[in-house]
């Protein structure tokens, strides 16, 4: 998922999104960026954007 495009979809600019949210605005960021961001932020931007937490937090697989 694009959560830079999704926003953007909604009309959101990024310190609007992220206070709705309840995230910080360099949180989001990290977010739309792909870089790591902490599990219950993960789940809060999951969840505004209605989505499954490994949607947006991919988790590795781990070999047998």
């Amino acid at each position: 998922m694009n959560l830079a495009a999704e926003r953007l979809n909604r009309g959101l600019s990024l310190p609007k999104a992220a206070a709705l949210i309840g995230v910080a605005r360099g949180t989001l960021m990290r977010a739309e960026r792909g870089e790591g961001v902490q599990a219950e932020s993960a789940k809060r931007i999951a969840d505004f954007y209605e989505v499954q937490v490994t949607d947006i937090w991919p988790v590795e697989e781990r070999a047998a």
